[in-house]
């Protein structure tokens, strides 16, 4: 093969980069203990020549027909090349099988099952027990070869007084191991051969009654303590690190949760292993808050709370500065009180009680709030728990079933009021200008208990929920786009509260041109482009120092067509708009969205006037996964393909004479120079790429003769 660092240096193609990054850190591992062992590395890729088919996607740990080909004549070359030896290619035959369960255990001979079966307390058994562990829960990961001599050395010693070799000691399991040196490193490291293997060894030793906590607890004690450093990442995926489950994630992390399996309602043992970890690590703030959230959700007995909140404050305690940590109390205080609510209902007499811990759920949430504010400054995304978890607790402290001390609750929820509203507008906004990943949105019972909260607090007695909400959503920009996606009829019988906005009112004037802006996505009857475009221009000229950011997306919207608008002589200057969208982003919403996919609210249309815009509630599913993730070579029905060109990695549409900088909704896809097209969407920071091809044949000449006149002029 060629020489990876030339082709590093000189390629254009990201791809053959990142292969050659990767063949170059695999030819650093060495096998330390077997030169004429052969290693594989075995990469799989292809070029994206096709679009992706739309819908669901199964993974599944199995190999094609054709790879199943392949890899049965590799085996034969294999057989023939190494003998014997090619049947102690675990990993290959692993995966030549079809990563089958049984082929693993096969491994596992009677010989050793016996051995284990002698004396589960050998240092070997017990170090087999170690690899199988972390191998199982942990892919991929090692123990060091100086601490498993260390630890043979305190166990066992031979009868003439000198100290037994590791390979002595583990023969039994000689065949299951791999000795290895990891990178430039001169440490040798051990591991099981393959993570199937581990867990069929667990398998083994579950079935001779010793169970994870068993070998966890030995572990931790035997190999961790004293060694906390170098055993501080493979701790942290075993007992903290939590699975994506079908929906969300697991509550806790695999081990811990197949503990609790392991026997019927088995808290104590976790409890255990987690306080022991949290006495080790001690200052890891990550350990306590594990067993506090583990004590106010799986814990039975009456003073969880008390306990969940005792580690909870040790938490805090550790890293103050740690919004997360402070949500785990208020997250203890609000399940406390739901429980009270639950349990007690209207026998409930104690209210002062009831009131303080929802004072303190309060409290505890402001506090995430504050923390979170200063988190997002530096460069981490946003923590809305502190906002969210508020606005649950005052849903759920509005539902009084007091029925003696009415006028002291009512004290306390009037007291409430401003701040569910502050934070409902928060969420308003928020929900509608981003969601948590491009093909991830928030849980239903997100936004429902947002809704839910405010319906409460805000909610006449003449009005229905409904009502309340749709008279609400009338008065905000993020509110207006939810009728796109819900019911049209209500923004209608609305629709005189928004007419004949002042014309130096910029709120009034922004929401009475959405509101007409989505109309027109309905089909309905509204106020002409032209008329729209002369209110923002009026506005426009004033150069009003306060400017929403609202208002300037409308001039994109409204003003992007090549087309000089009909009655206005001296358009908005686009590339003003933009460095004002820029500058208005960055100090009002950046913090706040940064890390969260930002959703295009409009696309760029073939139409006229206001029908060039297309909502992004009009593009089915399937066109607007071609649009974010598809090939270059898509087709969407009623949007165009914009021009546009790349240059020093940023990518320009080109507007008549002008160029105008874009963002691109795939970064990777700007990789080179070359004239481009692209679908034209509109976020709340501003426009952006989508689906970007290179266009090198299609309109250089034009494209260059306008980029020469504008050099020349």
């Amino acid at each position: 093969m060629s020489n990876p660092d030339k082709i590093i240096q000189n390629s254009d193609n990201k791809g053959e980069k990142l292969l050659c990054y990767l063949l170059k850190s695999l030819l650093k591992l060495k096998r330390a203990d077997q030169t004429n062992h052969p290693a594989f590395i075995i990469i799989n890729a292809y070029q994206k020549n096709v679009v992706r088919v739309p819908g669901d996607v199964k993974l599944k740990m199995e190999l094609l027909p054709e790879e199943k080909d392949r890899f049965a004549q590799k085996k034969l070359q294999l057989e023939s090349k190494h003998k014997e030896m090619s049947q102690t290619f675990h990993a290959f035959n692993i995966m030549q099988g079809g990563f089958q369960k049984e082929d693993a255990e096969k491994l596992i001979t009677e010989e050793m099952v016996k051995h284990i079966e002698k004396d589960t307390k050998s240092s070997s058994t017990r170090l087999l027990s170690f690899l199988a562990l972390i191998n199982s829960y942990v892919p991929g990961s090692h123990l060091l070869k100086i601490f498993c001599e260390d630890f043979i050395k305190e166990e066992e010693w031979s009868t003439d007084g000198e100290n037994l070799l590791l390979e002595t000691i583990m023969k039994p399991f000689e065949g299951l191991i791999v000795t290895y040196s990891e990178g430039e490193k001169e440490d040798q490291c051990i591991r099981l051969a393959h993570p199937m293997i581990a867990d069929a060894c667990l398998k083994i030793f579950t079935e001779h009654k010793l169970t994870r906590y068993d070998i966890a607890l030995d572990f931790l004690n035997s190999m961790v303590k004293g060694n906390e450093s170098n055993y501080e990442k493979i701790c942290k995926s075993m007992f903290i690190t939590r699975p994506e489950g079908l929906m969300e994630k697991e509550k806790f992390s695999r081990l811990i949760l197949d503990i609790m399996h392991e026997r019927e309602n088995n808290t104590e043992q976790c409890i255990c292993l987690l306080e022991l970890l949290s006495d080790l690590f001690c200052t890891d703030p990550f350990y306590p808050q594990v067993l506090a959230r583990f004590y106010y959700i799986k814990v039975q007995e009456e003073n969880k709370y008390v306990e969940a909140e005792h580690w909870a404050k040790m938490a805090i305690e550790r890293d103050p500065q740690n919004s997360h940590l402070r949500d785990t109390l208020g997250q203890i205080h609000k399940n406390n009180l739901r429980k009270i609510w639950i349990e007690a209902g209207e026998t409930c007499t104690d209210v002062e009680n009831v009131l303080a811990i929802a004072q303190s759920a309060i409290d505890a949430f402001k506090d995430v709030e504050e923390v979170a504010e200063k988190e997002s400054e530096d460069d981490t995304g946003f923590n809305n728990r502190g906002l969210f978890g508020f606005l649950q607790v005052c849903k759920i402290i509005h539902s009084s079933p007091f029925q003696h001390f009415e006028q002291q609750h009512s004290d306390f929820i009037s007291r409430l009021k401003g701040d569910v509203e502050s934070r409902y507008d928060f969420f308003e906004w928020y929900l509608a200008f981003s969601r948590l990943s491009l093909n991830k949105e928030e849980p239903d019972y997100f936004h429902e208990d947002v809704d839910e909260c405010y319906r409460k607090y805000f909610k006449p007695r003449e009005q229905t929920d409904v009502m309340t909400l749709n008279e609400k959503k009338m008065k905000s920009f993020g509110g207006l786009l939810h009728f796109l996606k819900s019911d049209i009829n209500v923004l209608k019988e609305h629709q005189s509260a928004l007419k004949n906005p002042k014309s130096d009112d910029e709120t009034q004037t922004v929401l009475y041109i959405l509101a007409n802006i989505i109309l027109n996505q309905s089909g309905d009857p509204c106020e002409k482009a032209e008329d729209l475009q002369a209110r923002l221009q009026r506005l426009w000229l004033r150069e009003m120092q306060d400017r929403r950011q609202e208002f300037n997306l409308l001039i994109l919207l409204l003003f992007w067509a090549d087309e000089a608008p009909p009655g206005i002589t001296n358009p908005p200057n686009l590339e003003k708009c933009l460095k004002k969208m820029h500058h208005l982003y960055k100090s009002k919403y950046q913090k706040y969205l940064r890390g969260r996919y930002l959703v295009p609210l409009f696309f760029f249309g073939k139409g006229k006037g206001l029908e060039r815009l297309v909502h992004t509630s009009k593009l089915n599913q399937t066109a607007l996964e071609l649009l974010t993730e598809g090939d270059e070579s898509v087709k969407i029905k009623d949007l165009p393909r914009v021009n546009g060109q790349v240059r020093g990695h940023r990518v320009f549409a080109i507007r008549r004479e002008k160029q105008i900088k874009l963002t691109p909704h795939d970064p990777s896809s700007v990789c080179k120079p070359g004239l481009v097209s692209f679908y034209l969407g509109f976020t709340i920071r501003g426009p952006v790429a989508y689906n970007i091809r290179y266009e090198e044949k299609s309109f250089r000449g034009a494209c260059y003769m306008k980029t020469h006149r504008m050099k020349t002029t």
